[in-house]
């Protein structure tokens, strides 16, 4: 069960996958625009509302995502943005209700952004496990705030954005989108046992690369890390002739994507990019998927446009990445062991951008709003000069 964007559901199509190698009987609870995804894995499929994907595409959210305007006008956004969260919220919990309610699973493998399995978990004393691709998010780090509140200051502060997040997720979250619900159903919960639950009882999956993040002492033992999970997408894949051509022609390419976000300048990214290619001469891919990258005309003959192409088909073709900063792609280059800098538009990008440059693995990019041909042409220059010294 898992809310969000494509990247939200990789790693729980692999666990899926998995889990059905070793002989479960699974199901996929998602939103409606990722059915087709998950039949890739398992027919037996349970839709959420398509209206919180549809949301990740309205003028809002694109302006908070990519820092378009100013503080105010995006802090208003943002108030926009909560109010019509609250009805989709409501029905997702529905949604993932209904699912449970025909599926009758033993267990339920969650997103954190998914509010029933933890209701259903505690009322019925079912099974659930939390699985996150990224840390940082319930569990307290003393070097990193909670993946909400930006860079790193000193411990007393980390540690209490947690406690910020917790009083979020289970005030907010929980207790508030879940009000209707909880009151329909004649259920009682209170923040003391929810926040007890969510610290002491709740199997958590953190699926992240131990290159890039140790295991804290002082976690609990119900909380795991694991490596980060991706499916084999390769099995029914075929590259283009084009794709082959290019890479023929021009061997270990640098990468380039910012996956599913977007900017407030897409189209001088694009020429910036085509620029720098040209002034170094030096072969590029471009991934423009949603739209963060555009270029206008056809490309000079060393650079290839692509859209959807498995990264464990690609990746091991090429030199170096620079993207966003998704967990996904973070360690798809990690796992071919490519040099990798991150330009972070939100988020845990920050944080993965942080943990590259700490662990050797790659250098600091420079965030979204700080684009500047100069920058990106230096940045360029220093990855491709880069050596991986973690083996």
């Amino acid at each position: 069960m898992s809310i969000g964007s494509r990247g939200d559901m990789e790693p729980f199509l692999a666990k899926g996958e998995e889990l059905k190698s070793m002989g479960y009987q699974i199901g996929f609870c998602l939103p409606k625009q990722f059915e087709n995804l998950a039949k890739e894995v398992e027919d037996t499929f349970f839709p959420m509302d398509p209206s919180f994907v549809e949301l990740l595409e309205s003028p809002e959210v694109k302006m908070i995502m990519g820092q378009v305007g100013s503080g105010l006008v995006r802090i208003r956004a943002l108030f926009k943005l909560i109010k019509s969260t609250k009805k989709i919220q409501q029905q997702l919990i529905i949604d993932q209700h209904e699912a449970v309610k025909s599926f009758q699973p033993t267990k339920i493998i969650f997103h954190i952004k998914c509010i029933y399995p933890v209701i259903w978990a505690i009322t019925t004393k079912n099974h659930v496990e939390l699985l996150s691709p990224m840390p940082g998010l319930l569990h307290a780090l003393d070097d990193e705030p909670h993946v909400g509140f930006g860079r790193p200051r000193g411990k007393w502060w980390n540690r209490f954005t947690y406690w910020l997040a917790d009083r979020a997720l289970i005030s907010q979250s929980i207790l508030g989108y879940g009000k209707s619900f909880l009151n329909e159903k004649n259920i009682t919960l209170v923040y003391k046992k929810l926040k007890s639950f969510l610290h002491n009882e709740l199997p958590t999956e953190y699926a992240v690369s131990q290159r890039i993040f140790k295991r804290p002492n002082d976690w609990p033992s119900h909380v795991i890390i694991t490596n980060f999970r991706e499916r084999n997408k390769t099995k029914n894949y075929k590259p283009s002739e084009a794709l082959e051509s290019f890479l023929s022609a021009h061997p270990y390419p640098l990468f380039i994507s910012f996956g599913s976000m977007i900017n407030s300048k897409p189209k001088q990214i694009g020429k910036d990019i085509l620029k720098v290619s040209q002034q170094l001469d030096f072969p590029i891919i471009i991934n423009s998927s949603w739209g963060g990258i555009e270029i206008e005309g056809p490309a000079p003959p060393n650079v290839c446009i692509v859209n959807d192409v498995p990264y464990d088909y690609l990746f091991p073709k090429i030199k170096a990445g620079i993207h966003h900063g998704g967990s996904g792609t973070t360690h798809s280059l990690l796992r071919c062991n490519k040099p990798q800098a991150i330009i972070p538009h939100i988020g845990d990008q920050f944080y993965w951008n942080r943990a590259i440059k700490k662990h050797g693995l790659g250098i600091s990019g420079f965030p979204i709003k700080k684009w500047d041909i100069n920058r990106f042409e230096q940045l360029v220059k220093e990855l491709l000069n880069f050596k991986i010294t973690d083996n």
